[in-house]
Formats: C-alpha cells, structure tokens, sequence
C-alpha cells in the first residue's frame, strides 16, 4: 500500500501526534475549503488502497478528524456528515471485504449498479484491485436506492477487443 499520497494536508494530519493535533486541526480550519478537501481526497485515498489490517488505523484517523474538525459543515454544507459517511465506507468495506477469502482476492474486480425499473443505463466500473472495488462498493452502497442493486463481482474470464 502506497501511503505516499503527495497531499501535504493529510499527510500533516495523519501524523500529527497528540500534542500537535490542535494546532493542525487549527490550521485545517484556516485552511478552509482546499485545506480540508485535500484531507478528505488523501481519506478517500487511503481507503480505497486500504486492506483488512489497514482498517483499524482508518478507523482512528476518522476518529482524530472528528475530534480535530468537529463541526466540518462550518467548512461547507456539503460535508455535514461527512464523518458518518466514512464511518459507513470503512463498514460497508468490511462487509465487503468479509464476504471474499483472501486466496480469492487476486485479479481483476468490477462493480456494477442498475436499477431495473429507470430507464436509467447501467452503470460498470471494470478493471479494479480488489482493494479498490471494495471502496466504490462502499462508496455506492451508502446511497443505494430502493430498487438499485450493486455487484462487486470478479472477472473470470475476458475477450476485449478495442476499435482502431
């Protein structure tokens, strides 16, 4: 796993031990909406890299988060829950993650959503790590309509054929 992630934000959050993480989490808040944007995508990055012993350790950035941006809807509306919401994706992960033994995790992953009664088309994300279709799984999971329904599902066989 690739914790080089490049965001300087994050990157001062995640390390920022007990008696630094006021002073971040001060800055964050300073920092307004690019600062904390940066540490969600270095999250989300994390989360989607993220295999079962990485878990536990995400789990505990969230936690920090909370106690150093309590109130991130100040920041913008748009992440009023945005604590709860990586809450549900490390969750929705495990679930995922649960549900496939390890032996069986190599190769490609996809993820698929429909909704058979819209007219809607059906939306593929193919060419995943395991690891990383599990994200988009708990990503999608979250919002999952009455009716749509969400395949992480294994590629076994392939032909691809692509167009001159």
């Amino acid at each position: 796993m690739n914790h080089n992630s490049g965001n300087v934000w994050f990157d001062r959050f995640a390390n920022a031990g007990e008696g630094d993480c006021a002073a971040v989490g001060g800055e964050l808040v300073r920092g307004g909406y690019a600062a904390f944007s940066d540490l969600l995508d270095g999250l989300r990055r994390r989360l989607a890299e993220a295999e079962e012993e990485q878990m536990a350790q995400l789990k505990e950035l969230v936690e920090k988060g909370r106690r150093l941006i309590p109130d991130p809807g100040a920041i913008s509306p748009s992440w009023e829950t945005v604590w709860e919401d990586f809450d549900r994706y490390i969750g929705y992960k495990q679930e995922a993650m649960s549900t496939v033994a390890v032996p069986e995790r190599a190769g490609e992953w996809q993820i698929v959503m429909n909704n058979p009664y819209t007219n809607e088309g059906i939306a593929c994300y193919p060419g995943l790590s395991f690891p990383e279709a599990t994200y988009l799984y708990a990503y999608f999971r979250k919002d999952l309509k009455k009716n749509e329904y969400l395949r992480l599902q294994k590629i076994v066989n392939l032909l691809m054929v692509q167009g001159d």
